[in-house]
């Protein structure tokens, strides 16, 4: 469908023949195309209404949701003129009889902030029927007719072309998006002035209109980068409501899903949480009853307790393993050990990787494929490896750690030491996980990329290196195997799709790192916290062993080292960092110098590290050299449980200081100054290090400020009269400005 603004100023809808509808094409008939061919003619202060659209949704043969139906308040939004979505509310409110009570203000933001957005980004005329509709049990707002708009909208804007009129449209979206997001911000900053809370609404009815809310945002804010690129700014985000996603996560856990795996899913977007909220979790044994957030338990292995799996209909074979004298004497040597599986024979015979073509075997053990060299594997699951490694195309030589592995300690290390090589030097490399081999390859892209996503081996820490090293990684799915390149969005409507690309983050992120590989032999430390971040481990020092290869770090030096010296050598060995990892929301090492530093990368939400192809910050044997914006005042002693405000004389403004979870287990701490990467704004949260500047270091480019690390800080600065709301009449007074520091 395409909406064109004719000379009259009217709107002409016309169908295209050919059209995909929904998740799969389907034509329609020519003569259903060519009855609503005709074209209708509507002023611009005429309603659109679904009866105007070139095909009923129901036309489509699968329909997806990116937010679920949500219970319309009942404000009149038919009847009035199009406005700005600052007017919305107004117009509304100059009609009604007195000041609006409690109720009808939260009906209004939920109208302003769904048909006040949509119309003043698109800018046309919307009817109530277009989204609000009465399922029986009361009257919802749903987004059925949602993806037509969007393209509708892609298309109007496209045929404006590069021009004034369309870089002040540009303007005018980007002006109503950021209005809706400070709405929806304010929510979540101020909650004291919420009219959901001065009208007493139910929490489940308030974390509805907000995910709806900011899915209608994502969605428009995803769309809009049919503009061209210097017409728009880079990127508004939206996922800071997921903290209002508890409804969803709630009913996705009655349903099966793991509660870690909902946390995942809420990082990739507001459209990906609707959408994955309206489906089934992916098939795995075990009750996700004692997970977390923060964990899968399921993704734990007891090694005294492990049993494989064997492939269904198997119920009991022989074990098969390779000659383990021969694996051993690879290693010994050097070398990598690769198997080739004789069926008739039914054996394996070991070669050294440098003769023979292999495609490396990635998976998760939690999935019942692990074992060691001496114990072997079944035969039903060496049959079944070795008929995909064929339909890989590359040879039948394959590697995979539970045959190639030995138990045997110092040969296991000699096997870690050479794993980066290992993946480096495949051909391709086999993702097998039982999640992803529960979804066809013909299914629509979205439930691919949703079983991609919440699977065990996007979850795990070694099968990070094994996936950025590979050559060719592919997928072994339900039917058949795709490689990675076909996972990710191609296409305009794919491309400007917020469900689609929102789920397809991470794929994104691992083709852009294997592809970086070409011109560089390492990552960037900030790529690679934010690939751990979703990430676990049974064996917490292993991490650095498990990424060395990626950062260009040698393993054999790590694994030499007791596991809680390894960070702190591994950071010392990148030696260029992020200044942002000093406010990374995780334990922190316990040694001199080393105070600021994460004890692991594998962060869960928080701040996350900065990713450039250069690091300004230098990491030294007594600190960490860097630059900040810092608040600097009298030496304070502070509690941990409470929040202190300050005066800023420099810039004239108040903030107010939290602790978000303490980094001590001390009730107080001293300090005298804050360190952020910048000053906060009008409702802005900043994390920042409180620090005590002890002494100061002479060098060229200036004073250095040498810092004992304290005490990680959420600073927010705040309005006067927020002062005298929160009865605060002591205040400490600071300055501010940029600091050269040494953070120990």
């Amino acid at each position: 469908m395409t909406l064109n603004i004719n000379q009259g100023g009217s709107v002409i809808l016309s169908a295209i023949a050919g059209q995909k509808t929904g998740l799969q094409s389907q034509s329609e008939p020519v003569s259903a195309i060519q009855h609503r061919a005709e074209e209708v003619e509507l002023t611009t202060n005429k309603p659109l209404t679904p009866s105007d659209l070139p095909r009923p949704p129901l036309a489509r043969a699968v329909y997806r949701h990116i937010f679920r139906p949500c219970p319309w308040l009942g404000v009149k939004h038919d009847g009035y003129p199009m406005l700005s979505l600052r007017d919305y509310q107004n117009a509304r409110k100059a009609d009604s009889h007195g000041t609006p009570n409690p109720e009808e203000y939260v009906a209004l933001f939920q109208a302003q902030l769904t048909f006040g957005l949509l119309e003043a980004v698109m800018e046309i005329k919307l009817s109530e029927s277009m989204m609000v509709v009465d399922r029986g049990g009361g009257t919802v707002l749903i987004d059925e007719h949602l993806p037509d708009l969007l393209a509708d909208w892609r298309s109007r804007i496209k045929k404006l072309g590069r021009g004034e009129e369309c870089r002040k449209w540009a303007e005018r979206v980007e002006e109503a998006l950021q209005v809706a997001r400070r709405f929806l911000h304010m929510e979540i900053t101020f909650p004291r002035n919420s009219p959901f809370r001065v009208a007493n609404t139910s929490w489940e009815l308030h974390c509805a209109i907000l995910i709806t809310c900011a899915a209608i945002g994502e969605a428009l804010t995803s769309s809009r980068r049919i503009f061209p690129p210097e017409y728009i700014s880079q990127g508004i985000s939206w996922t800071f409501i997921s903290m209002m996603a508890d409804l969803h996560a709630r009913d996705m856990l009655k349903n099966g899903w793991c509660p870690f795996t909902v946390s995942i899913i809420v990082e990739s977007g507001i459209c990906g949480l609707g959408y994955a909220s309206t489906r089934h979790p992916p098939v795995r044994d075990g009750s996700h009853a004692n997970c977390s957030k923060d964990a899968c338990i399921l993704n734990n292995i007891d090694t005294s307790t492990y049993r494989n799996k064997h492939v269904s209909p198997c119920g009991e074979c022989s074990y098969i393993k390779p000659s383990l004298d021969s694996v051993l004497a690879y290693l010994c040597a050097g070398e990598i050990p690769v198997v080739e599986y004789n069926s008739a024979a039914r054996r394996l015979s070991v070669f050294p990787a440098s003769s023979v073509p292999y495609v490396a075997i990635s998976h998760v053990w939690v999935d019942g494929f692990g074992s060691t060299t001496e114990v072997g594997l079944p035969l039903c699951q060496i049959e079944l490896l070795h008929s995909k490694v064929e339909e890989m195309g590359v040879g039948g030589g394959f590697w995979m750690d539970s045959l190639c592995v030995p138990a045997e300690q110092e040969l296991r290390r000699q096997a870690i030491r050479l794993m980066a090589k290992t993946y480096r030097e495949a051909r391709a490399t086999l993702v097998f996980d039982s999640g992803i081999r529960c979804c066809s390859a013909a299914a629509p892209l979205e439930e691919k990329l949703l079983s991609v996503l919440s699977c065990g081996w996007m979850q795990r820490l070694w099968t990070l290196q094994e996936a950025l090293l590979a050559r060719r990684l592919t997928f072994a799915f339900a039917d058949c195997l795709e490689d990675i390149d076909k996972l990710l969005p191609v296409g305009e409507d794919q491309l400007l799709d917020s469900l689609v690309t929102g789920l397809s983050g991470e794929i994104f992120r691992m083709v852009k790192h294997q592809r970086s590989l070409v011109n560089s032999a390492s990552f960037g430390i900030g790529d690679l916290a934010r690939s751990l971040q979703w990430r676990s481990t049974s064996k917490s020092g292993d991490e650095t062993l498990a990424i060395a290869g990626l950062a260009n770090v040698d393993a054999k030096e790590l694994v030499k080292l007791p596991s809680h010296e390894r960070m702190r050598i591994f950071l010392l060995r990148v030696q260029e960092l992020p200044s942002n990892i000093i406010f990374m929301s995780v334990p922190k090492l316990d040694e001199p110098g080393f105070r600021w530093a994460p004890r692991t990368l594998m962060q869960r939400g928080g701040s996350p590290m900065a990713v450039s192809h250069a690091y300004e910050a230098i990491c030294t044997p007594t600190g960490l050299l860097a630059e900040y914006a810092a608040v600097y005042f009298q030496r304070t002693e502070v509690r941990r449980d409470t929040q202190w405000f300050l005066s800023n004389i420099t810039k004239k403004r108040f903030y107010r200081a939290t602790v978000v979870a303490a980094d001590d287990s001390a009730e107080t701490y001293s300090c005298n100054t804050l360190l952020m990467m910048k000053l906060p704004g009008p409702a802005d949260l900043v994390i920042c290090a409180a620090v005590l500047v002890t002494e100061i270091d002479t060098e060229e480019q200036g004073d250095r400020m040498v810092c004992q690390y304290k005490q990680r800080i959420l600073l927010a600065e705040i309005p006067e009269f927020k002062l005298q709301q929160e009865n605060q009449k002591k205040f400490i007074e600071a300055r501010s400005g940029r600091m050269l520091t040494r953070v120990t």
